[in-house]
């Protein structure tokens, strides 16, 4: 559950010199690493952690952050450099860990229980955020579910500081019965393979001039002035409203999909590979793909259907093809991106996104459907097996909780 801390001026200056402290110790522990490598040794998360103690005698001001609080950020580092080598062993882009200065070094973490606890509000809303060696702080917020405390991150952004608190719980999550397809889009977020169409709300479109006046604004100010930081502010919090409607938005809509369906058939999306590449000539369909929250959505989708039971089946687009696709009579044609109708031969006539949700359903529906259906050497399930003829499939279809579906428990 996330929290918004409302810390008087003492406490805020105090959450703002033990992050810097953090910070200090983040890029002290890279350092030290990176020296030991020059000669030639080693370092682990355990060599730097037995370290803290004697850190903590020479530098007293460390001593109010809390043993696991300064743990947590030696761990951190240890992280950042085990995904450094599991890069490298795989071939990517590896990204060797970096400096961090104090404004991008945006909070620290209670890994466990100590040194903190939260005192709900006398409604379930609310609380206060009790720390060790700051006192109690105001919060706001109201938690969906509660359950047993387990950590709590704190987290400066340019509206404030929130704290972030991990519970472990069962989620409870209502759920359907029905089964539907969607496709994903610009013009429209969503089309169902009912038809429906979920609107896109351009947030940061609706936020451009404004954001266009105070970035002109901007650069007129003299740099690192009063001025020039007030500016810089609006801007950032300008941003950051846009992003709290997107993601309200993204909240709102996947928990009407989990509360309504059963079975969510979508497709497998890589938007990072989806916007790499088109230069300045895409740049604005790529920004608009981005205003979308693709990934946000799928995300949001995932952890909502594993709460509720909901069954959520990608599809692998790059063999199915689902926009190329005849729901029908299972044609393929290349369609151009301007060609918004489907229409096909057989007389299949529909719009273009409503014809790819209702193949990807139809790929994902039909082990449940028709039980153990002869199952062909081509992409689809459904499609004939040439001149091979017909063959069985394996015991278990794509799901094997598929009874689940059929009998309205998913």
């Amino acid at each position: 559950m996330r929290y918004k801390l409302y810390p008087n001026q003492a406490q805020l200056e105090t959450l703002e010199r033990w992050n810097r402290l953090h910070c200090e110790l983040y890029n002290a522990c890279i350092e030290q690493r990176r020296r030991a490598w020059a000669k030639g040794k080693s370092l682990s998360y355990y060599d730097q952690q037995n370290e803290l103690p004697a850190l903590k005698a020479v530098m007293p001001e460390y001593e109010p952050l809390g043993s696991h609080a300064l743990q947590e950020t030696v761990r951190r580092v240890d992280r950042a450099f085990q995904a450094f080598y599991r890069r490298v062993k795989r071939g990517e882009k590896p990204g060797f860990p970096r400096y961090k200065s104090p404004k991008s070094f945006v909070g620290f973490c209670y890994p466990d229980r100590a040194g903190w606890k939260f005192e709900r509000g006398p409604n379930g809303k609310h609380g206060i955020l009790h720390l060790s060696k700051l006192g109690p702080i105001k919060a706001r917020g109201k938690p969906r579910q509660w359950g047993e405390l387990r950590q709590v991150v704190l987290t400066r952004t340019s509206h404030g500081w929130y704290a972030t608190i991990t519970l472990r719980c069962q989620p409870v999550r209502e759920t359907g019965n029905d089964a539907v397809g969607v496709d994903l889009g610009v013009d429209a977020v969503a089309t169902l393979s009912d038809g429906t169409r979920v609107g896109n709300p351009r947030f940061l479109k609706q936020a451009s001039q404004k954001l266009k006046g105070l970035q002109r604004r901007l650069a007129r100010r003299k740099r690192f002035g009063s001025n020039w930081k007030r500016t810089k502010q609006q801007i950032a919090r300008l941003h950051l409203k846009v992003a709290n409607q997107r993601n309200d938005f993204q909240h709102k809509l996947t928990s009407l999909w989990v509360s309504r369906y059963g079975l969510i058939a979508t497709e497998e999306l890589r938007v990072k590979n989806m916007t790499a590449n088109g230069g300045s000539r895409k740049a604005g369909l790529n920004r608009a793909m981005l205003d979308v929250g693709m990934r946000g959505i799928l995300q949001k989708l995932a952890y909502k259907a594993e709460e509720a039971g909901t069954r959520l089946v990608e599809v692998p687009t790059h063999k199915v093809k689902p926009s190329q696709t005849c729901p029908v009579c299972l044609r393929q044609e290349k369609k151009a991106l301007a060609q918004r109708v489907h229409r096909c031969p057989c007389g299949c006539e529909m719009p273009r996104d409503q014809a790819a949700a209702l193949v990807m359903l139809r790929w994902a529906l039909d082990p449940w459907v028709y039980g153990r259906p002869p199952v062909p050497q081509g992409i689809y399930p459904w499609e004939l097996g040439g001149g091979e003829g017909l063959r069985f499939g394996p015991d278990e279809p794509r799901n094997p909780d598929h009874t689940a579906i059929a009998v309205g428990q998913g």
